[in-house]
């Protein structure tokens, strides 16, 4: 399915032949070397030629089918086309840049560009032929609407040519205006096809959606026809059993009142439960994380070098921070009844964070990741409850180091004034929508990241910990 580029290639050269009247010199610019198409186009060419005894190939060269490797190659062939009245090439792409150089040399007014394809739209053949870019296109053929003809009658199991050799024809000065215009209509229609069919679409669903609704009125009323029947018949016993349980009436709703107290009470005891029992296991987390990664190191060593004397000390110190999180659960009845306070102190605030962002150096470190303490001052005494602090610097710096890709960076800045020590954590890392941003601090928010989902909890327990301060 398709042009016989045999044919085109002899289109052309009777095309070129007929216009210089028999006499001349030709460049021949084909596509890719021992292609067929390059090769059938060449052999039409050359045989329309042979009856022109005064027309000579003054040279051939491969343009590959692109536009700067025709360039190249004519570039090396210039005194030829110094001498030539008409130039060839296999398709419209290569046609158009050897009109460049042509025009480069200042040989454009005299040599006749032919090409091939002819394909409408912007920076096709037609529109080149159009704006005498060059002089004369062959049109070759896609038969896209052939192909799709053929494809039916095959699934319909219909006769069909096994060879559709589609015509082909020479677009230049003469024709050009009429091809473009009916290309338009063309295109015009095609439009209103695609127009149509989007309007057909839209009736459609609307029609869809107007069944629908219909069906829902339908069932709708059906439904509101039981339940009227049935509402009705439960109005009727119902007044019937009202007037044998009005004297009951009184002692339900007390029994009723009480039992909504209890449920109250019962509800803000278990909800005290859920929050403390949550939160501790969300602490449980981070450190079992640390103490996993130095206890693989160590297993996939098989001696023990320098390194794991490092580790054997981290170990140690999580398994300290968990000992701790489990006296908490000694506190449960301070949280049950509302008693939790803040046991503050003084303390170095620069030393107690350093101490906290050794615990994740390991980490940080065997993913490539800087880890900085930037302070001014290296003493900053500051009153604080340095076990509940601790719960918010850890879970910062835990989610810090969680959404910072490696080789990334995490920076922990304190600032004082007079009165206030602000501290800053920052990192490069993925960050977050401003809607996002907003719930952060929700109990059991998480942001939609796939790679890194946490428990919601680390940062709604280290709000309220910042708050009790």
């Amino acid at each position: 399915m398709g042009a016989d580029n045999y044919q085109i290639g002899k289109m052309a050269g009777e095309y070129i032949g007929s216009n210089l009247r028999g006499r001349g010199n030709i460049i021949e610019v084909m596509g890719l070397p021992g292609s067929s198409p390059a090769i059938e186009r060449h052999r039409g060419f050359t045989d329309a030629l042979a009856k022109f005894k005064n027309i000579q190939i003054k040279a051939q060269v491969y343009g590959d089918w692109l536009k700067d490797h025709a360039q190249i190659q004519l570039n090396l062939v210039q005194q030829d086309l110094k001498t030539a009245d008409a130039l060839f090439a296999h398709n419209d792409v290569m046609a158009n840049g050897s009109r460049e150089v042509l025009n480069n040399m200042h040989l454009s007014h005299h040599v006749k560009v032919l090409g091939v394809d002819a394909m409408p739209g912007v920076g096709g053949g037609l529109q080149m032929v159009a704006s005498k870019t060059i002089d004369a296109s062959l049109v070759y053929p896609t038969g896209g609407k052939e192909a799709i003809t053929t494809a039916f009658r095959i699934l319909n199991k219909e006769a069909f040519a096994k060879e559709n050799i589609l015509q082909s024809l020479v677009i230049d000065s003469s024709n050009v205006r009429l091809m473009k215009m009916q290309w338009s209509k063309i295109n015009s229609q095609q439009k209103d096809i695609e127009r149509q069919q989007s309007l057909l679409e839209e009736q459609r669903q609307v029609y869809n959606s107007q069944q629908l609704i219909l069906n829902i009125i339908v069932i709708t009323l059906v439904l509101a026809i039981v339940f009227g029947g049935l509402a009705f018949y439960w109005l009727m016993e119902n007044r019937k059993i009202n007037r044998s349980l009005e004297v009951k009436n009184n002692e339900i709703l007390s029994q009723r009142n009480q039992l909504m107290e209890m449920s109250a009470r019962a509800e803000v005891a278990t909800e005290a439960k859920l929050n403390f029992f949550t939160n501790i296991s969300h602490e449980f987390r981070t450190p079992l994380t640390l103490i996993l990664s130095p206890v693989e190191d160590m297993m996939e060593n098989e001696k023990l070098n320098s390194i794991a004397g490092k580790n054997l000390k981290l170990i140690h110190k999580n398994i300290f921070r968990l000992l701790r999180l489990v006296n908490q659960l000694i506190d449960y009845r301070k949280i049950e009844y509302d008693k939790q306070q803040i046991n503050a102190a003084p303390n170095n605030l620069v030393d107690f964070v350093t101490d906290i962002q050794e615990s994740f150096r390991h980490n940080a470190r065997k993913r490539n990741i800087s880890l900085n303490l930037i302070s001014s001052e290296k003493n900053i005494n500051v009153w604080f409850d340095a076990n509940m602090l601790d719960k918010v610097f850890f879970n910062l710096l835990s989610n810090s180091l969680k959404f910072t890709k490696d080789n990334g960076r995490i920076q922990i800045t304190f600032t004082q004034n007079t009165q206030n020590v602000e501290i800053a954590i920052q990192d490069n890392g993925i960050g977050m929508e401003p809607e996002e941003a907003e719930h952060i601090f929700d109990q059991f928010y998480q942001v939609d990241n796939d790679n890194a989902r946490g428990s919601g909890l680390g940062l709604s327990l280290s709000k309220e910990i910042v708050l009790l301060h």
